[in-house]
């Protein structure tokens, strides 16, 4: 009786087993990229005077699956050589791992009246445009099952809606308090930041050119 109920057990145990190894094989299978709205994660980061990892960031989104890829759409000033040059050192740094694609777009200039005069501003324009290029193309192409979105901005909502009537999910991943509700609604998971920062905070940064001002971006974010 007693070895029935040992070898019982035993057969209990290897299902079990076997069973989280095919949970871990299928959720390898599913292919994952990232799309980063630089400028959107980076200005809430400032005004919490948090700071992240990115490699660790990406590590703790895919979470076992297969990451084939992370895109970061940030912006720089094209008439201020230093802001130019960070964000150039921000794109060697992350993209010679291989799996980060940082797409920087310059700055437009336009001009406003203040105080009678007129007087040249740099304003950020194109950074949704080319996220939703890039994810609605690479959906279309079947690049991925999933698109982990980091953004909270109602501008991304039509496009998440379209990718997913392409049979893909998106998970959405931002602090509550900034995102669109409607965003947060649309998406299939949603994923609070705070959560993630104590995982990919990054520890020991520091103003200046050193890699850890590279790599939370600040040389040329703003």
């Amino acid at each position: 009786m007693a070895q029935e109920e040992g070898s019982a057990h035993l057969i209990e145990s290897l299902e079990e087993a076997l069973s989280r190894a095919f949970e871990r094989i299928v959720r390898y299978q599913e292919r994952v990229m990232i799309f980063i709205d630089g400028p959107n994660l980076y200005t809430t980061l400032r005004t919490l005077g948090q700071k992240v990892d990115y490699f660790k960031l990406a590590e703790e989104l895919a979470r076992g699956r297969r990451l084939i890829r992370v895109y970061i759409y940030t912006t720089y000033n094209p008439e201020k050589p230093d802001e130019k040059e960070g964000m150039e050192r921000f794109r060697r740094t992350l993209e010679f791992g291989g799996s980060f694609v940082v797409k920087p777009i310059p700055k437009h200039r336009k001009f406003i009246n203040e105080g009678g005069e007129r007087r040249p501003i740099w304003v950020e324009k194109g950074v949704d445009v080319a996220l939703v290029t890039d994810m609605l193309k690479l959906a279309y192409s079947d690049a991925y099952d999933t698109a982990i979105l980091i953004s909270g901005d109602a501008d991304f909502v039509e496009a998440v809606r379209a990718v997913q009537e392409r049979g893909k999910k998106v998970e959405v991943v931002m602090f509550s308090h900034v995102v669109s509700p409607e965003l947060k609604r649309v998406a299939d998971a949603f994923m609070e930041l705070s959560y993630l920062l104590p995982k990919v905070r990054l520890e020991g940064w520091r103003e200046g050119s050193t890699r850890e001002g590279v790599l939370a971006g600040e040389e040329h974010q703003g």
